[in-house]
């Protein structure tokens, strides 16, 4: 309960019981003034009728005169004359109409008329008793007329007195709530400084205490953004080119070469130039320089238009070019053009091509390729490159042998798609600093019967390539919301989403549908993990899927991330709970650019995390690096 429902719910019942006080002791006031005002009435009646009845002389004509009269401008019940022997001289009673009065009332109030007693005397002989009793239903009104008008006027007070207060609670409370706010912004990493500052003292202290703690943590993460920044602009740019350098290139190749990359393959072209000191010596180092500039800007035009291409240059004479998607004819012609015009641009700077040359290596990769083998098989074919007249060769390595052919392929997952024939299996995610489990890792099996069953890392990379990755999401994500108690006990699931599927036009929409029904009944923390390559465009579809998965209480993380992007504002307004990295993309890192990097996620609370850990020695790198979670085969060895 809030402090302004508490502070309210009290004062309104300390000004609810005042109220209500002052409204029973007057009602009791009235009561015992109408019950005496009974008696006095009829006390009043019986000494003054005594005393006109006397002078009757016992006429009964006169006597019954005298009674009508009074009881007739009177609220009477009943008037009685009794002789001495107690025989009725005269009475009369009057009929009440007691039944206008609510029952609960009467029960409530239980009001008698009591009876006042006057002899009645001729001179010295005396005629009888008279007895006077008022009408206690003319009480009962009276009572009820008041008691109606003081609830009318307690109600009325009350809503007046309760309006004030909820105004003032409001006006005095008012700072209250933008400190709230201002806390719910820091919980969520978000850095709001609050100018206004409250009139109360200890109110504005806290305000006070706020802002300078959310103005350093934000002073960190600008910090820690600037120097990343520069530190990327620095080890990812090569200095004279502007082009990708060599550890761009290793630490984006992991997304390319996966069982669930985009592509299947593609072209590494490999252009070496030799004769380079020779250059330096009869033109210039600065004329040099100038030439790789152009040879560079060559290169990126021709790629531009290339989907995902990376030109890089590797060291001071080599360069990569590596396409994906890419055919081998189509690269070959590439080649060819990019040696022609790149002698042309040797000739037109002063010097000879016998002396200054290009060789130039393409080697047609597969997904399936681990690095070392991308960049061996690319060396192989630049050094049989030298010894080709054309100084152009190709290399071309066999695929692994398919476990089934495209076509049966696409049969296979379709008739999985259309039995729900896909199983979930987890892996962990291991904290290694307090040895506890961060949270599991949801992988998709494809169980067709006995005799067919596949990997994640068997069937994705021939469902992207047949392009039913979507459709295998879809099940996926429906059978994680309607059938989620399939699932082993566990408080924290994560299930990364492909970026194929998520810029489906129909995703969206089906995952809404699917949340909306499914969502509040989950029985576990849910974590869905986002390409970094997607979250950082900031596009009006991503914050979508942002918003929506905010609405539910889902989390987020990122995949993927190499700290490619120019700024990373982006990491505080998506507030995902982990980065998730290659292990080789961290043990590559300067001190100087992990250490920026550990500022922006240390300032809005994002974990680092490790994937592709297989083993101890890589491990232990990872700690004295500061990176204590991690995803691989080593978390199979690590008991917790």
């Amino acid at each position: 309960m809030t402090l302004y429902k508490q502070t309210a719910l009290i004062l309104s019942l300390f000004l609810l019981i005042i109220l209500s006080t002052v409204l029973i002791l007057n009602f009791h006031s009235a009561n015992k003034s109408v019950q005496d005002r009974l008696y006095e009435d009829a006390k009043n009646t019986a000494t003054s009728l005594s005393l006109s009845l006397g002078s009757a002389n016992g006429d009964l004509s006169m006597i019954s005169t005298m009674i009508n009269a009074n009881f007739d401008s009177g609220n009477y019940h009943n008037i009685t004359l009794v002789d001495t022997e107690k025989n009725t001289l005269y009475e009369r009673v009057a009929e009440s109409d007691i039944r206008i009065i609510p029952e609960w009332f009467r029960k409530l109030i239980n009001l008698k008329a009591p009876v006042a007693y006057a002899n009645v005397s001729a001179g010295w002989s005396q005629v009888g008793i008279l007895s006077v009793q008022s009408d206690a239903t003319y009480a009962y009104k009276q009572l009820y007329e008041i008691f109606i008008d003081l609830l009318l006027s307690f109600a009325l007070i009350a809503t007046i007195s309760l309006a004030i207060l909820n105004f003032l609670l409001h006006a005095v409370l008012k700072p209250l709530k933008l400190v709230q706010k201002q806390a719910a912004a820091i919980t969520r990493n978000k850095f709001i400084i609050q100018d206004k500052l409250p009139c109360t003292k200890e109110l504005a202290d806290v305000v006070l205490g706020m802002n300078s703690m959310v103005l350093k943590v934000k002073t960190m993460f600008e910090k820690g953004n600037e120097e990343l920044k520069a530190h990327k602009e620095i080890e990812y740019t090569d200095e004279i080119t502007q082009l990708k350098n060599r550890k761009y290139l290793m630490d984006k190749l992991p997304a390319y070469l996966k069982v669930d990359a985009s592509y299947e393959g593609g072209v590494n072209i490999i252009i070496a130039f030799s004769g380079v000191i020779e250059a330096n010596e009869k033109i210039g180092h600065k004329n040099v320089d100038k030439l790789f500039v152009n040879i560079a800007n060559n290169f990126k035009t021709y790629t531009k238009n290339i989907n995902d291409s990376i030109v890089s240059r590797l060291n001071g004479t080599e360069f990569s070019l590596l396409l994906p998607n890419y055919s081998i004819d189509n690269a070959l012609k590439l080649a060819k053009s990019l040696q022609k015009d790149s002698q042309d641009m040797i000739l037109s700077s002063g010097l000879d091509l016998n002396e200054t040359s290009i060789t130039i290596g393409l080697y047609a990769y597969n997904h399936k390729d681990t690095i070392s083998e991308l960049l061996s098989h690319s060396d192989n074919a630049l050094a049989q490159a030298k010894f080709n007249h054309e100084n152009i060769h190709i290399e071309e390595t066999a695929n692994a042998l398919e476990i089934m052919g495209k076509d049966a392929w696409r049969d296979t997952i379709n008739e999985a798609i259309e039995k729900d024939k896909f199983s979930f299996v987890s892996w962990s995610v291991i904290d290694t600093k307090v040895n506890t489990l961060a949270h599991h890792i949801l992988s998709i099996h494809l169980d067709l019967d006995r005799n067919r069953s596949y990997s994640y890392a068997q069937f994705m990379a021939p469902t992207i390539h047949s392009g039913l990755c979507s459709h295998i999401y879809k099940k996926v994500f429906t059978m994680l919301f309607k059938n989620s108690h399939i699932l082993p006990s566990a408080s924290t699931y994560s299930l990364r989403l492909p970026q194929e599927y998520l810029q489906d036009q129909e995703t969206y929409s089906d995952i809404s549908k699917i949340m909306h029904a499914n969502a509040a009944i989950l029985p576990f923390k849910l974590i869905i993990e986002l390409p970094d390559e997607l979250v950082r465009q900031d596009s009006k579809n991503i914050r979508k899927y942002i918003e929506l998965f905010r609405k539910y209480n889902i989390e987020i993380g990122i995949f993927e991330f190499i700290g490619e992007g120019e700024d990373y504002q982006y990491l505080q307004d998506l507030r995902s709970v982990y980065i998730k990295c290659e292990s080789n993309y961290f043990l590559n890192q300067s001190d100087q650019s992990l250490s920026s990097l550990r500022l922006i996620t240390d300032s809005i609370g994002i974990s680092l995390i490790a994937v592709g850990v297989s083993d101890i020695q890589t491990l232990e790198k990872l700690k004295e690096k500061g990176i204590y979670i991690v995803q691989g085969k080593i978390t199979e060895h690590i008991l917790i």
